[in-house]
């Protein structure tokens, strides 16, 4: 590429996977031309409804679609803009003849600084740039987006046989720190990493549901969380895929693997092939593995062909080990498991080991890359030769012989070196050079942010000491909710901790789901008013604490920022957030309104727009995206949004040592203008058009009546009040609808099932 940043790229190929490639770059705010073949009437027609796909897709391909404006529209008849691209991208149809006749038309666009790559899931890259100039096989590989490739994580990077290797390591730069994407390079060889293994699992299984008689649902009940894999498990994989598509890469990886001693299995069941010869091909058709019926969801009996309703499987004792949070524990249960359940389960995980290890150098020559693909591509709680060692090498070669199964060289070859396990004291067995040798885990400053760094902690929240006298106030607790003791984890960063700088921030994927809800219902169901006020003012007193803190405060938010948590994120100085960010102010969801300071901050944002601040909060929804957030107003146009979560902590301390470096003061409180009369008067309307329309119900029009009392000051003249006014108006509206009956019901609602009621 020209720069370090791919600002111009050429997308060929707008069907699914090219229109969600062009929407991904576009969201990132490059340059964009999304090209196809023409239609009679319209150069540029079918590259048009690719982008038409993929702005009515579900879930959504663009952040906002406003950002479609970034893709222009072409014709593959006219290629002249590769001329002034940075990255090409092939997307055309995944068959090796169309790809390659598109690839031979880029030959004379070559020039400095151009990258060609193949969206391929597993066709031969060398096989593709054959009869290629060497110039264009230097520039030339495979770099293989997962679907749907805003939210899949894994990026296939394949190098050709004379890809450069410079241009190898600007891809995988790019796409892990510009794009935030999580990169494994594999080898040149058929369904590279991902699909090859995936695939293999899934063909394994089939031939056990054939040879044992398996059902649907008990296939699915034993390759799910039980096994570390996600709820989808199997078959619904295959379902969500296409069962067509499962097809094509068992082919595929049947006819490219002629040497291959586990190739028969690549041969689909009777019942497959029957399935796609009478169309029933998955989610698509609403006829696979699975259907949804006005009933509910129905399996297939494979012995009738007729659908029944999904019944429970009985997991004998295994029942237990599904309530185990760890995934390891899970797997270690069904491994050790005597039953019927544990040997088919241990059948089949000792088949996927022996297969990786067999083709481990082969397809990547790393173990790392194998077991990242698994885990960021399929979402495997583990890959498979973190299971080995979970299993123990031994006593999985041991297994494998206890049926007279090969052992796969790898295995004998680390036993013989004394060696037993994969992974030791940050290093990985190579399965090419049959030696350890070092590796890191991708950059991710969250590690800084651990438990075991703490310097102070109760069971709300804890304290970590970064560096130069910054710091961290971690949310934790199941769900990072709020309650009292992180309340008191506040005070004492703000009062007793001297830390110049302080990141706020929640342990694990998450930042805060709000206030302790099961907290507020316990002093609401016994009628424990005063100590109901002084838990909302506490949580006041404490988003103020941080608020006007004598230290600048920095939110590093990913994962949801609900509720208080939302509230706690806008008093800070700055935010830093991840892109995929579920923020919101949630409150209405249970009949409540924000009552620390969520109210009074969006009065503040909205007072020259009262009505869009009272319908962000009044929806009660969260976003979907950083940037949907900040059209909302929850994050600031100078809030930074990254794309890369391992970038996060570090872009909030850099943030933070600007504030600090800017000559930092803390603040005062200031006034709010609020609408008064004026503005009640216009949303009262609001709140009465809906409710003649049937969109809300009566207890809906009381949460919003409160809502807009406390965003209008509580009516009056257009003026500024203090901040303390819009604080007492939230707690007293809180209190207020707290005591009513309806709400509580919708607290209860909530924590009983976590959905709302409508009532």
């Amino acid at each position: 590429m020209a720069n370090e940043n791919a600002k111009n790229v050429v997308v060929l190929g707008a069907g699914v996977m090219g229109g969600q490639i062009a929407a991904l770059f576009a969201c990132a705010g490059h340059k964009v031309r999304l090209l196809d073949l023409p239609l009679a009437d319209d150069g540029a027609g079918r590259a048009r409804q690719g982008l038409d796909r993929a702005l009515a897709s579900r879930p959504p391909a663009f952040y906002l679609a406003e950002m479609a404006q970034r893709i222009e529209l072409g014709s593959m008849e006219d290629l002249t803009c590769v001329g002034a691209a940075d990255w090409v991208i092939e997307a055309v149809l995944e068959e090796s003849a169309p790809k390659r006749a598109l690839l031979a038309r880029l030959e004379p666009y070559l020039h400095d600084g151009l990258v060609i790559s193949s969206n391929t899931s597993g066709l031969s890259i060398a096989e593709l740039a054959r009869g290629r100039s060497p110039e264009f096989c230097r520039r030339f590989l495979g770099v293989h987006f997962f679907n749907p490739p805003r939210y899949m994580k894994l990026v296939e990077v394949i190098p050709g046989p004379d890809t450069e290797p410079a241009i190898v390591q600007q891809m995988v730069d790019f796409l892990t720190g510009e794009l935030g994407k999580g990169v494994v390079c594999g080898q040149d060889t058929p369904n590279f990493i991902g699909n090859r293994l995936w695939i293999f699992a899934v063909c394994d299984m089939l031939q056990r549901m054939e040879r044992d008689g398996l059902g649907v649902a008990e296939v699915d009940a034993l390759t799910g969380p039980l096994m570390g894999r996600p709820p989808s498990a199997t078959l619904r994989v295959c379902d969500i895929v296409g069962l067509d598509t499962v097809a094509h890469v068992a082919e595929t990886s049947y006819a490219g693997l002629p040497a291959d001693m586990w190739r028969s299995l690549f041969v689909l069941p009777v019942f497959y092939r029957r399935m796609l010869e009478e169309n029933v091909l998955g989610a698509k058709v609403n006829a696979g593995f699975y259907r949804k019926a006005e009933a509910g969801i129905e399996a297939l009996d494979l012995e009738t062909f007729a659908y029944r309703p999904v019944q429970k499987v009985e997991l004998g004792t295994l029942e237990s080990a599904l309530s185990e949070r760890s995934p390891a524990r899970r797997l270690r249960a069904l491994w050790d498991d005597p039953g019927p359940w544990g040997r088919l389960g241990r059948a089949h995980l000792t088949a996927v080991l022996a297969y990786a290890a067999e083709h481990a150098a082969d397809i990547a020559g790393d173990v790392v890359q194998i077991d990242r693909a698994m885990r960021w591509g399929f979402n495997w709680a583990l890959g498979p030769f973190e299971l080995w060692d979970l299993f123990g090498v031994e006593e999985v070669v041991s297994s494998l012989e206890a049926h007279q199964q090969r052992v796969p060289d790898l295995a004998t070859q680390l036993l013989a070196a004394d060696e037993t396990h994969f992974y030791r004291e940050q290093g990985a067995f190579s399965p090419t050079r049959l030696r350890r040798e070092s590796w890191q885990q991708p950059a991710d400053d969250w590690d800084k942010l651990a438990a075991e760094r703490a310097s102070w902690s109760n069971d709300g929240a804890y304290l970590v000491e970064l560096d130069e006298g910054l710091g961290a106030l971690v949310f934790s607790g199941k769900m990072n909710a709020l309650g009292p003791a992180a309340l008191e984890a506040v005070h004492r960063a703000v009062d007793t901790v001297p830390f110049t700088g302080l990141v706020l921030a929640g342990a694990g994927s998450l930042f805060s789901v709000g206030a302790d809800l099961k907290h507020v219902a316990e002093l609401v169901d016994e009628s424990d008013w005063p100590g109901l006020e002084a838990f909302v003012s506490a949580f006041q007193e404490a988003v103020q604490a941080l608020r006007y803190a004598p230290f600048p405060v920095v939110a590093a938010l990913r994962g949801l920022v609900l509720g208080g948590g939302c509230e706690f994120a806008l008093g800070a100085d700055g935010r830093v957030a991840t892109i995929e960010l579920g923020m919101g102010l949630v409150e209405t969801k249970v009949g409540l309104i924000p009552g620390s300071g969520g109210c009074m901050e969006m009065a503040r944002r909205g007072a020259s727009d009262i009505g869009s601040a009272f319908e962000t909060i009044f929806a009660g929804n969260f976003s979907d995206n950083a940037f949907q957030a900040q059209a909302w107003g929850l994050l600031n146009a100078e809030d930074e949004i990254v794309f890369a979560e391992g970038q996060l902590l570090k872009q909030a301390v850099v943030k933070l040592r600007s504030l600090l470096a800017a000559g930092y003061c803390a603040s005062e409180p200031d006034g709010v203008e609020v609408a008064g009369d004026e503005g009640l008067v216009l949303l009262h309307e609001r709140l009465d058009k809906g409710r003649a329309a049937g969109q809300l119900s009566e207890h809906d029009a009381v949460v919003g009546r409160g809502l807009a009392r406390v965003l209008t000051g509580g009516g009056g003249a257009r003026r500024e009040v203090e901040e303390r006014h819009l604080l007492n108006l939230e707690r007293e509206v809180f209190l207020h609808l707290c005591g009513t009956e309806r709400t509580r019901q919708r607290i209860a609602q909530m924590l009983h099932t976590g959905k709302p009621l409508r009532n």
